[in-house]
């Protein structure tokens, strides 16, 4: 049985332990820290005096001795996104695998709280970080390049920014929406996009209009709404095209959870989905597969991507890709056609 400790006592030391055991100090350490050789009798001597003195591993100093803490963190813009959550699957599972503890951090999409998680790392309180913004100003630009410590970014960056990184081709995704409907024979096509100056929404408005122009199909700027990549913002914006004078045939929504918000309003308008009116969202989040109907959505490998970025950063700070110049990924998404967006024909 391990002893107790009075107010006045001071916790017994790997010295302590040693004596008790009649070894060295490197065999109690070998010991506690499972590597090494040493003989059974040894191990067993050693774990006895760890028992009867009630003897803790300092970690906490072990880790800043070391200048690593078997951390990582992950910062996403919004912790409640199901997007996200995937990822934080994904990075969990690969950091259990490494031996690391995953830091969540959500930062509401604001850059000044993205910018201060990037400054942060200079405490040491991680040994790397994956982050994922939606907006890149010269300030982030400027932060990853002065970095105190491993980053990927999940996300679009520009090309001479020296982190690893991993992005998908968003406006390829939209391009694949917008021609799954088009051929679908729908012409008059609205837009609910997230807002305009992230990364996301500015890919994604530039495919709807790409796709308009390879088309040769009008631009109305009627069609095109702004919410905010939220359930509610896309109830909004469903609103918004139904006082429309003419009503759109199908809508392509930026995200699923817009498409889903949508999808409500237009149904508590009486609208059937989609016999009066198609839709087409992004991510296809597990949500997307259990709607009614089912929502055709554009894949964009959430789990893929934080998998590939986990990866990434533990290469870094094993040392096995130390020497590396910057990692740069592209995921292809993938087109995932559901209820939603298939025209009902008459026979």
């Amino acid at each position: 049985m391990g002893r107790r400790l009075s107010g006045d006592q001071k916790l017994p030391t790997i010295q302590a332990v040693a004596e008790r055991a009649g070894v060295s100090i490197a065999s109690v350490s070998r010991v506690l820290n499972g590597k090494g050789h040493v003989s059974p009798a040894t191990a067993e001597k050693v774990r006895r005096a760890v028992r009867e003195l009630g003897y803790i591993p300092n970690h906490v100093a072990k880790s800043l001795k070391a200048r690593r803490t078997e951390q990582i963190a992950f910062a996403v813009s919004d912790i409640g996104n199901p997007v996200y959550v995937a990822m934080a699957r994904a990075v969990q599972a690969e950091a259990k695998a490494w031996g690391y503890r995953v830091i969540l951090l959500s930062t509401d999409a604001n850059p000044t709280e993205e910018l201060e998680v990037l400054r942060s790392l200079r405490e040491r309180y991680a040994d790397g970080l994956i982050l994922c913004p939606i907006r890149i100003t010269p300030g982030h630009v400027r932060a990853l390049e002065r970095a105190a410590a491993p980053v990927v970014v999940i996300g679009s960056l520009p090309p001479d920014v020296p982190v690893d990184n991993v992005a998908v081709d968003s406006h390829r995704g939209a391009l694949q929406a917008m021609e799954h409907l088009i051929g679908q024979g729908f012409t008059r096509i609205a837009f609910i996009n997230g807002p305009s100056d992230t990364v996301p929404g500015g890919s994604r408005l530039r495919a709807y209009r790409e796709a308009l122009l390879n088309h040769g199909l009008p631009w109305d700027p009627q069609l095109v709404v702004s919410g905010d990549f939220q359930m509610a913002g896309g109830y909004q914006a469903a609103e918004q095209l139904l006082a429309l004078p003419k009503r759109p045939e199908a809508v392509f929504c930026a995200n699923d959870l817009m498409a889903l918000g949508a999808m409500r309003r237009f149904r508590e308008a009486g609208l059937q989905i989609p016999q009066d009116l198609a839709i087409v969202g992004m991510d296809d989040i597990e949500h997307a597969a259990i709607a009614t109907p089912a929502l055709t959505s554009v894949s964009l490998c959430a789990a893929e991507r934080g998998r590939l970025a986990a990866q990434m950063l533990f290469r870094r700070l094993s040392g096995e890709a130390e020497s590396l110049e910057p990692q740069r990924v592209t995921v292809t998404p993938r087109l995932v056609v559901r209820e939603s967006s298939l025209m009902v024909r008459s026979q």
